[in-house]
């Protein structure tokens, strides 16, 4: 028996006993009470039935016990049959309760209940009983259809909730087996869609933390290696230069030590920006003021290429974390400024509810069979081995996740004229 199979038939057996023992306790219990209903009622029942045999044995002249007793059975639906008082005399106790008008139960040789009583303080003592069986065909049947409906039901609630954990507990065996592609498929209505829902959520994000960790050590690897070979080549160096020389080497090492706290930088604010719980602060802010203050503030630090300001919409307010909007703006404005030959040019529009902030550039522009490559961490133009590689391939990711939290995305085009056209398409 496999291992699903297994489970299904103890799941199944466990609730199918559960419903059994219940169902069986809960039918005890009313058997009981109807029971002692029945008691009530045939006492009513054989009471009114003496009260009408007192009234038709004073509306008859002359007794004849056979008759009497036919017509009292017929009309009473109860077995009866007339005795006299003196019939009982054996009995002591049970002749005195009789010659007293009392009620006597007394059962036959198939232990029924029979019911004598003296009628009218006549000679006669009248017997009513047993009751017929109550022969209730349907319900031989109604019990145990209603068991196999149960269990039916039962089934069909465990079969497929077994189904669903055996999908559960594979895809999370081919996951612990290095399978971190694997996902559960389940249909919206199964009950463990919610699991599943957390499962492949789980799945996806340890997939990417071992995607980002698989990336930071191939940069880690790559990067550093080529600034660190340069340090020491220029201690080597500064050991047995001449004092002319020394300030070369020391500059050398300088620039190298800044491009590795750069790298640094830009590794742990993309790693900041992954954070799940990062939530941006989201305030109302002025795009034309913005962008035009920014665009001064960049400006007065003479850049080799001067940043223009082109159209820009009136009245536009958006939901922006200012600060990390920022950052974003300075990732594309700095990429532009290493592509650009002579022109950076900023604008926006809005459209359909969506604020379109474009930054342009006249340099070679990005190709389009790697403009979504670029977006993503640690890709870079040039890795192909034919072009200078520029920067640490971050800056496009951190500009997208900062507008995916900002319930954006990122587009790149060619701009008008060539070069790249980079897009922050927020939502007002």
């Amino acid at each position: 028996m496999t291992r699903a199979r297994w489970i299904f038939l103890r799941a199944y057996l466990l609730v199918a006993s559960l419903v059994v023992v219940t169902g069986l306790g809960l039918e005890a219990l009313l058997v009981e009470r109807d029971h002692q209903a029945l008691i009530q009622r045939e006492a009513a029942l054989i009471e009114g039935a003496f009260l009408y045999s007192e009234t038709l044995l004073d509306s008859t002249a002359a007794v004849d016990t056979v008759d009497l007793g036919q017509r009292l059975e017929q009309e009473l639906a109860l077995p009866s049959k007339l005795y006299r008082v003196e019939d009982f005399a054996v009995l002591e106790e049970g002749y005195e309760q009789l010659a007293a008008g009392e009620t006597v139960q007394m059962y036959d040789t198939d232990d029924r209940p029979v019911f004598y009583r003296r009628l009218n303080n006549s000679p006669w003592v009248l017997a009513l009983g047993p009751a017929p069986a109550l022969d209730n065909e349907r319900a031989k049947w109604v019990v145990p259809l209603f068991y196999a409906l149960i269990a039916v039901a039962v089934y069909l609630w465990i079969r497929p909730l077994t189904k669903d954990l055996e999908l559960l507990r594979e895809s999370a065996q081919a996951f612990g087996q290095q399978d971190f592609s694997s996902r559960v498929s389940l249909p919206q209505g199964s009950w463990l869609a919610p699991l599943a829902d957390a499962f492949n959520s789980m799945a996806q994000r340890i997939q990417w933390l071992l995607q980002s960790h698989r990336e930071l050590t191939h940069a880690v690897s790559h990067e550093l290696r080529t600034p660190l070979a340069r340090l020491r080549f220029s201690l080597e160096m500064l050991a047995g230069a001449e004092a002319a020389d020394r300030q070369r080497f020391r500059d050398a090492m300088n620039r190298d030590i800044e491009e590795l706290n750069a790298l640094v930088e830009e590794m742990l604010g993309y790693a900041e920006l992954e954070q799940d719980n990062l939530t941006p602060q989201l305030e109302p802010l002025h795009l034309a003021s913005w962008l035009t203050a920014y665009a001064d503030y960049y400006n007065s630090h003479a850049p080799a290429i001067t940043l223009t300001v082109a159209s820009l919409p009136k009245g536009c307010i958006i939901p922006a974390d200012e600060r990390m909007l920022t950052r974003a703006l300075d990732n594309l404005v700095g990429n532009a400024q290493r592509f650009a030959r002579s022109r950076i040019q900023l604008n926006a529009r809005v459209a359909d509810g969506v604020c379109h902030l474009h930054v342009l550039d006249d340099g070679p522009g990005i190709p389009q069979e790697q403009r979504e490559a670029v977006l993503s961490a640690y890709v870079r133009l040039g890795d192909n081995g034919n072009e200078t590689r520029k920067g640490f391939g971050l800056g496009l990711a951190i500009v997208k996740r900062i507008v995916e939290l900002h319930r954006g995305d990122v587009t790149i085009a060619e701009a008008a004229g060539g070069g790249a056209d980079i897009s922050m398409d927020i939502p007002l």
